[in-house]
């Protein structure tokens, strides 16, 4: 009997640490962070759908950062109604609301994106009585951002891929992979480059889109003729090429491949294509495998809409 009770007190002493030991074990799983194309407009609406002249309406607006990147100098703006006439004396520009950076999600953490919200709060403007309008509000939140892209690149002499050959195996390159936001980058080169002379070329081409539902700041300005896309339609980017220490970009390429930063423009604001030539300056006596490195650098902006119905009173009236 008493080794029975033993036995139990050993079940029963083990039982906690077992429990601890589950439990720790489920930490080590999957975070569930997902990650999107930058800041996403997650909730505007105004907390009533119909209201009176002259009567309180609020306008919510949620945002969260779901890209790789921290969004700088984050700004939202009421646009589409003139401010003045809902009480807020702001003027047509609209009232703005500065939010500063937004954090990126953390994938080690699990940590979501960063999010805020604020609220604008207005007046229903007025309106004679009997007459109702359905006005449309408008937020554009608008932020600094950068999309950076890796594309393996791999240096293999003459004699090293004659033997690779005969032994019948190849060389198989990688593909890019790229910073979730607004902007997506596709960089395409061989397989491999076979090195021989010095000052051998080849070329890689890269290829940007917009896949953020929104818009790169037109190169005329926040609030020139570009914004309303009547005479620019071009949005800048700021584009920097990084190499492998063995290469350099070459002069007979495009002017706009640099590696310390040029502006290349996206037509219509949706994409860009540009050809490079690289220069291989020290070839390896073997092979060996780098890294071709593009980052971009951009002001974006995103819009959403709502709807608040506003019925005139007696009290309203527009004299």
């Amino acid at each position: 009997m008493k080794a029975k009770t033993h036995d139990l007190g050993l079940i029963l002493l083990l039982a906690p640490l077992a429990v601890v030991v589950m439990i720790s074990g489920c930490t080590g799983g999957d975070t569930g962070v997902s990650f999107g194309n930058g800041i996403v407009i997650t909730g505007w609406e105004p907390d009533f759908t119909s209201v009176e002249s002259g009567e309180p309406v609020g306008l919510q607006l949620k945002i969260q950062n779901t890209g790789r990147a921290d969004a700088e100098n984050v700004v939202a703006q009421i646009i589409n109604i003139n401010m003045d006439d809902w009480g807020t004396g702001f003027g047509w520009f609209g009232d703005e609301k500065d939010f500063g950076t937004l954090v990126a999600p953390d994938e080690q953490t699990g940590t979501p994106g960063q999010t805020e919200t604020t609220i604008w709060n207005l007046e229903a403007p007025e309106l004679p009585e009997g007459m109702k309008f359905n006005y449309l509000p408008m937020v554009r939140v608008t932020y600094d951002y950068k999309t950076k892209a890796v594309k393996p690149i791999i240096l293999v002499t003459t004699e090293e891929l004659r033997r690779l050959v005969q032994k019948g195996m190849t060389l198989s390159g990688e593909p890019t992979t790229y910073t979730e936001g607004p902007l997506s980058i596709e960089i395409r080169t061989g397989n491999f480059v076979k090195t021989g002379d010095v000052d051998q070329e080849f070329p890689i081409y890269i290829h940007i889109t917009d896949i953020g539902g929104g818009y790169v700041i037109p190169s005329s300005g926040f609030w020139g003729t570009g914004w309303w896309g009547s005479d620019d339609e071009w949005a800048p980017v700021e584009m920097t090429i990084t190499l492998p220490d063995r290469m350099s970009l070459s002069s007979e390429g495009s002017e706009l491949c640099s590696t310390s930063g040029e502006t290349i423009e996206l037509w219509k604001g949706q994409t860009a294509d540009i050809t490079c030539k690289v220069s291989v300056d020290d070839p390896p006596d073997v092979r060996e495998e780098g890294l071709i490195q593009v980052e971009l650098e951009y002001t974006y902006y995103t819009d959403a809409s709502t709807s608040v119905e506003v019925i005139g009173t007696e009290e309203g009236g527009w004299w």
